[in-house]
């Protein structure tokens, strides 16, 4: 102890607190040194603390106003989602019905079919009066959601707003949409599709095709009939005739096993080759008159049938049909209508009765001198006596057929049933031709009423304009202030507040090109189809018209090319076109309208909300960024829970609470099954 109040070592003598107190001469620091260090380092730790603290809160409203302008624009967001689908759905369902329509009036162009036109047809004019009912349907609750939306967006960006308010916090405000009210023009989904035309296009067409399919039986029948004649015995043909009777080989002679490879022209081929043969080897190989008279009669009738059956023809197109076939003298009066009764190729004779007309010099009675020929009509004229002995006459040239005609085992027989086939074949073919020319008028007033539903559906896509379509613009506010913790305060610091604080924010929607493939409108027909259990009105000739409707839906929007794919998928899927001009033309035509109906893609990329500059959004409504800020904070209330409640309450005095059913969707081609499409209103803001 040295009794010095300053301590031992004065040096100088001054009493005070030198650098000695805090480092000793031996080195080393001081206990009061320590005791400084830390009290200062404390002093600044928890002073830097309070103000990271007062800078972060203060910083907090910004994102808690960002927040809120994203919560507000999801809303929208959920709103253009449920437009898509609704306007996918209306779109498609009107494709399908006029796409059943046309495959109706396909059906309607194949004979065979025709009968099974109307109910497609009529499945397809239901398909568009549901679009009808569903269009109508939806608009009303679209509306009906747009008009809820502004409370939507306010509700649940003040939801956000107040879930932020922790830490002994505050925070009021919401995001205001602009526009404020909606903008969107409704009236695309009041345009109808008109199935009325196409109806009687098809009635026509089917009422058509089933004269020419009446008339291709007929015809068939005949046909059948004339190639039965020509190449199948019963009992006999003419085919196994001309075997019999020539040595004709079957180059000349040929057998056509089906009705399909047979044409009426090969019989008449074939019977030239017969009598050219025949008149070939005719000969008097000896016997009485009779025999002479009608070897005689044979020779002259061989060469007028081979004369006669060239210059016949047989013309068979799909635009003309010409059966110039004719049956073969075998009567008095049929001999008299040819050249075989006034051709001068009979000699005469002069006998004491006068001139007599022989079949031959070689006959008996042929007893005078030879003075000329004359023809068979001499003899009913006068100018030439009939032979008593041979009895040639036209009668005579008449019998060379006349059995062979009118037996089962005639040539003559068998070519008289080919000759009367041939003229009601000629008759119902051109039936058939008629008709396809009225079917063929017919389809192409179908196709142009297909071409007029489908420019009807071509129409430009709408644009949805609702409220908060250009932006939300968010006003959060720190109504009060608020103390800093005394944790950080009252041991070094002295206690201080974070005073109130404003902040201003906008979200508007964008695009997400990641999005371009997504598969909303399958998910949302995978969900109708787990709703109805089977595959829907199933048509016999083209299919499931739900599965159609399905393809169009799940197919319709960035890659909308699979629109054209699927409608021409189920019209190809119509079975018997082949052979069927009209039908083929009209399904290829259909296909081709359809492809090139311009319809515009969906564009079915989500969109999401991004943080914008607020100016932007003010910009485009048209207002002034400060006026309108501090017009909304005026109005807020002081309380979060209030603004909540009173937002909530106008939502649910709107649209009900929990779910809200936006339209009732009828699924094409089950009838009388319609879908609630509904909302959860717990879900569209992100859980306001």
């Amino acid at each position: 102890m040295t009794g010095s109040r300053c301590g031992a070592d004065t040096r100088g003598g001054a009493c005070g607190f030198g650098i000695q107190s805090f480092v000793r001469d031996e080195g080393g620091y001081t206990s009061l040194a320590v005791a400084v260090a830390l009290l200062v380092s404390l002093s600044l730790v928890f002073g830097t603390a309070a103000a990271h603290w007062t800078m972060a809160r203060a910083a907090d409203v910004q994102e808690v106003a960002d927040a809120a302008a994203m919560a507000g624009e999801n809303c929208v967001a959920a709103f253009s989602t449920v437009a898509q689908v609704l306007d996918a759905c209306v779109l498609t369902m009107g494709i399908t019905g006029v796409v059943v329509c046309g495959a109706g009036l396909v059906v309607a162009a194949i004979p065979p079919l025709q009968a099974k036109s109307p109910a497609i047809v009529d499945a397809g004019r239901r398909v568009l009066d549901a679009r009808r009912s569903f269009a109508k349907s939806a608009a009303q609750g679209l509306k009906t959601f747009e008009t809820a939306l502004p409370a939507l967006i306010m509700a649940n960006s003040a939801s956000c707003t107040e879930a932020n308010s922790t830490g002994g916090l505050t925070y009021v405000g919401m995001a205001v949409p602009f526009p404020q009210t909606s903008k969107t023009d409704y009236s695309f989904l009041e345009q109808d599709v008109d199935a009325s035309e196409m109806e009687q296009d098809a009635d026509r067409l089917a009422e058509a095709s089933a004269k020419k399919q009446e008339a291709h039986e007929r015809a068939n029948a005949a046909k059948t009939r004339a190639w039965t004649a020509d190449n199948v015995d019963n009992p006999k043909c003419l085919r196994s005739r001309v075997a019999t009777l020539t040595s004709l080989g079957s180059a000349l002679n040929p057998h056509y096993p089906s009705v399909e490879l047979w044409e009426f022209e090969y019989a008449r081929i074939r019977a030239r080759n017969y009598y050219s043969r025949r008149y070939a080897t005719e000969h008097f190989a000896g016997g009485g008159t009779d025999e002479l008279q009608r070897s005689c009669a044979r020779k002259q009738f061989y060469g007028y049938a081979i004369e006669a059956l060239g210059k016949m023809s047989c013309k068979d197109t799909d635009t003309e049909v010409s059966m110039n076939l004719e049956l073969l003298p075998h009567t008095t009066q049929m001999v008299r209508e040819t050249r075989l009764y006034t051709d001068v190729v009979w000699p005469c004779t002069g006998e004491e009765a006068g001139t007599t007309l022989h079949c031959s010099l070689r006959c008996p009675g042929a007893t005078g001198a030879f003075v000329g020929n004359a023809s068979l009509a001499g003899i009913d004229g006068g100018s030439a006596l009939r032979c008593p002995v041979c009895l040639m006459d036209a009668k005579a040239m008449g019998n060379v057929a006349d059995a062979s005609t009118n037996i089962d085992n005639g040539f003559e027989h068998y070519w008289r049933i080919v000759v009367e086939a041939s003229k009601e074949y000629e008759r119902a073919r051109r039936d058939e031709i008629a008709a396809e020319r009225e079917m063929q008028q017919a389809a192409e007033d179908g196709r142009s009423a297909f071409d007029e539903a489908m420019d009807a559906l071509s129409v430009d896509r709408p644009k949805f304009c609702p409220p908060g379509a250009w932006g939300c613009v968010s006003v959060v506010c720190r109504p009060r202030a608020t103390a800093t913790p005394s944790e950080l305060t009252s041991a070094f610091l002295s206690g201080t507040q974070l005073p109130e604080g404003a902040a201003v924010s906008a979200a508007v929607l964008a695009p997400d090109d990641s999005t371009a493939g997504n598969t909303i409108l399958a998910r949302a027909f995978d969900g109708l189809r787990a709703e109805v259990p089977g595959t829907g009105l199933a048509l016999d000739l083209v299919g499931s018209v739900t599965a159609l409707w399905g393809d169009l839906l799940v197919g319709y929007g960035s890659a909308y090319g699979k629109v054209e794919t699927a409608a021409g998928s189920f019209l190809n899927g119509v079975e018997g076109v082949f052979g069927e001009k009209v039908a083929s033309w009209l399904r290829s035509k259909l296909s081709g309208l359809v492809g090139g109906a311009g319809l515009e893609p969906a564009d079915l990329r989500l969109r999401k909300p991004v943080l914008v500059n607020s100016q932007t959004v003010l910009d485009k409504a048209g207002y002034g960024k400060v006026a309108t800020a501090r017009q909304v904070l005026q109005e807020l209330p002081t309380s979060p829970g209030e603004l909540v409640s009173y937002l909530q309450g106008r939502v649910a005095s709107l649209l009900g609470s929990g779910e809200f059913t936006v339209a009732e969707l009828p699924v094409p081609g089950l009838e009388g099954v319609t879908i609630p499409l509904t909302i959860d209103l717990s879900k569209v803001g992100g859980g306001s």
